[in-house]
């Protein structure tokens, strides 16, 4: 959820529901293509 509204924001922008539904449909697949380029590797440093 922190991942969406630091993306999207903390609320939903447009007015009518099928326009609602539309942008989060759209987070969602940004959300979903963010996931799939994967995250960093990390490795300890000695």
């Amino acid at each position: 959820m922190g991942r969406w509204k630091m993306v999207i924001g903390p609320k939903l922008k447009a007015r009518n529901f099928p326009n609602q539904k539309t942008e989060a449909r759209i987070g969602t697949n940004i959300l979903n293509k963010m996931n799939g380029l994967g995250r960093a590797k990390y490795e300890a440093v000695a």
